[in-house]
């Protein structure tokens, strides 16, 4: 039989990418993960990490463990709410823009499910400002946003830096002048660092398109008619970086984080903010930072 103790430590191991950080997220000691993962290759007969430097990475056996592993977790976490035990119910309410719903929510949503079944889970898309108005009125339990003077508050779980962003296939549309962009509305500090920038270096620029959702957005920088800005983790398939000798001034680093209600966190909003901090740290290039409230950055960014 396999323990689903030592599955959930070999899980947690694989969501944070830390034999530490694992042992926190199970709360145990290291050297517990550590013997859980052990017993569970006796109990299996094959290794399910290898040394890779000073780390270790899964192994083939490892990767088919996976989802084996997920499914009898949660059928455990199903068994145990159905039974009255002490498995999640309610609704929570997520809040994200729609700049980071494609590049964190299938992964944030399908954990969280897989953990708590019998939790609703509802999603909000709005630009940052508005997710962290909605959070203090109560209306959202926990937001993703990005870090800004104007929002207090943030636990920062990511930094990554900001970047001119054209279609990968498109001509040299950034040696166009005046330069077109295609940016979010003018609350946005995203739009504001940029426009800043380009009036202090002296590039003459252009709106071309103003929209707060990307899908309005993608077709004009594909197509190659327009310049964007974008951190790391928003970068998708068919973008472009300009490189730093196009002629463009540097942008600010990208700071994200979340915001949780402060009027009584229920579990269900503790759980989903555990399972939010666990995926955009482990997602940070192997600079995973311990979440602290940040302080106001002047001309920091935020998503429209």
């Amino acid at each position: 039989m396999l323990d689903t103790d030592q599955l959930r430590s070999f899980i947690a191991i694989v969501d944070t990418g830390s034999f530490t950080r694992a042992a926190e997220r199970v709360n145990k000691t290291q050297s517990a993960v550590s013997m859980h993962v052990r017993r569970l290759e006796e109990r299996i007969g094959r290794p399910l990490f290898v040394r890779q430097g000073r780390g270790a990475v899964l192994s083939p056996d490892g990767e088919r463990l996976i989802d084996h592993a997920r499914r009898m977790l949660q059928v455990e976490a199903e068994a145990l709410a159905e039974m009255g035990a002490e498995g999640l119910k309610g609704r929570v309410v997520l809040g994200i823009p729609d700049d980071y719903a494609e590049p964190f929510l299938p992964e944030i949503v399908d954990r969280f499910i897989r953990r708590h079944p019998l939790v609703e889970l509802s999603i909000v898309c709005d630009p940052s400002i508005m997710l962290a108005e909605r959070v203090r009125a109560g209306e959202i339990d926990v937001a993703i946003v990005t870090d800004c003077e104007r929002i207090k508050g943030i636990e920062i779980l990511r930094e990554e830096p900001l970047h001119w962003v054209a279609g990968l296939r498109a001509g040299p549309v950034e040696e166009r002048r005046p330069l077109p962009l295609a940016l979010a509305g003018p609350n946005c500090a995203w739009r504001r660092a940029a426009l800043t920038a380009l009036e202090a270096q002296g590039v003459p620029a252009r709106l071309a398109l103003v929209s707060s959702n990307y899908a309005a957005i993608a077709p004009l920088i594909q197509a190659g008619l327009a310049v964007t800005v974008m951190p790391d983790s928003v970068l998708r398939d068919g973008h472009r970086v300009v490189a730093p000798d196009a002629g463009l001034p540097a942008l600010p680093d990208c700071r994200i984080g979340l915001i949780r209600n402060s009027a009584g966190q229920a579990p269900q909003a503790t759980a989903l903010a555990e399972v939010i901090s666990d995926r955009l740290q482990a997602a940070d290039a192997g600079r995973v930072r311990m979440p602290r409230v940040a302080a106001p950055v002047p001309g920091a960014a935020c998503p429209a």
